[in-house]
Order: structure tokens, then sequence, then C-alpha cells
């Protein structure tokens, strides 16, 4: 639990099983206080079919986890490291998001929809009208609406959402720069370096040595918005 308080991490997976039942209750309430002071870290359950692992996952639920993984059930590896890239990626896309919350506040509902299903699965739009079409308008509407919210062209939303999922990726260790790219849309890994050195300044195999998390996030979040009023 130290470990939690003194560094940043992309997601704790908590099996309240791991050492008996009995004493999931008291290693729940240590974990809600380590983590309750930034709330910058998601939390995965993992617990099996029996009534100790039940009660604990009530517990998770209030402690705010974000996905509860059922051992035997879907724990298979390849649905185990999609839940993992899918609520790593939600809760990034999340914090990105929130530093230009009046913006997107402002915008039509079908327009905010379907910017915060952008961030949250950028592999899914490949372009600009996609993100139009999602939208249910125009490219040139959809520009005219992000105007006047202070935000940035669809282009350079579409660029950070991309940008955002793939560094935590890449942070987490889990795969290459090249799958990274693929993962969230990019068509080449020459077209994640060439937007990530646009956004961040650095270039993917930076991350995270010299590009961290908090440094990551203030620097992609400013170009969320427009640097002068349209």
């Amino acid at each position: 639990m130290a470990r939690l308080r003194d560094r940043a991490c992309d997601l704790v997976i908590v099996d309240p099983g791991v050492s008996g039942d009995r004493s999931a209750p008291d290693r729940l309430a240590a974990l809600g206080a380590a983590v309750s002071n930034a709330h910058t870290t998601p939390i995965l359950g993992y617990v099996s079919v029996t009534a100790g692992s039940v009660r604990a996952a009530h517990a998770l639920a209030r402690l705010g986890a974000s996905d509860i993984v059922v051992r035997g059930v879907d724990d298979s590896p390849d649905a185990m490291a999609a839940t993992i890239r899918r609520v790593v990626t939600d809760h990034a896309a999340s914090r990105l998001v929130t530093a230009a919350t009046g913006g997107f506040a402002s915008l039509p509902t079908p327009i905010a929809t379907a910017i915060t299903m952008l961030f949250r699965r950028p592999e899914l739009t490949r372009s600009v009208s996609d993100l139009a079409r999602t939208a249910g308008t125009t490219r040139r509407s959809l520009d005219r609406h992000l105007a006047r919210a202070g935000l940035a062209p669809a282009r350079v939303l579409l660029a950070c959402a991309r940008t955002n999922a793939a560094y935590h990726l890449l942070a987490a260790g889990a795969v290459r720069p090249a799958v990274a790219a693929s993962l969230v849309g990019y068509g080449s890994p020459r077209a994640l370096t060439r937007e990530f050195r646009m956004l961040t300044g650095h270039v993917p195999s930076a991350v995270p040595g010299r590009l961290t998390s908090e440094l990551f996030t203030a620097t992609v979040s400013r170009r969320l918005t427009r640097s002068s009023p349209p």
C-alpha cells in the first residue's frame, strides 16, 4: 500500500481472496486509504465465486472499482488483457477530458457524446469524417461548434485521443510502439510517432522515462483547448 502513496500506477488489480476471505475487509479498507487522496488509480477487482468474494465485490464497488473480473469465467489471457486495456484507457480518457470539462459541457449532446466515445475507444474513429457522422453533423458544423466552445479543431481532438490511449499502453509496458499504433487506430507506427511528437514534443520511446503520466496529461490537456478565442 505504501507504494500506491509514493508512486503513480496505471491500475491496481485487487484479489480479495488471495490470503483468505477474512482478511479482505481490512485489506480493502487499507487500499481505500491508499488511493483516497488523489483518486488517480483505477481499481480492477478479481474475484472467485465464493460467498466471501461476493461480499468483497460489493466493497470493491463502493471503492469505485472500474470493473470486476470473475476467476474462471472471464479471465482468459485475451479477455483479461482487453479488460485491463479498457479500464486503463477509460480512466486515462476521463482524466484528460476533465481538463476541458467546461468546453465539452457547452457542446450539443450528440457532439459531446461522440467526443466522449472518441476518447474511450479511439480505434473506432478513423477520421474527422467518422467523428462528424457519429455526432450526426458535418465536418464544418462540428468544427464550428468546437470553436464556439473554445475547444481545439476535431483533427486535434482525434490526435489527442489516439495519443492518450497509446501513451498508457506504452507506459504499462504491455506492447511495443508498432502494436500500440495498430490498437489505437493509426495506419502505421510512423503516424503514431508523428502525432506523438507534435502533441508532446517527445517520441514514443520517451515513455515513461522522460514523459511521466502527470507531464503527459498536463501537456496534452492544453492541446484540447484553443490558445485564443476563435
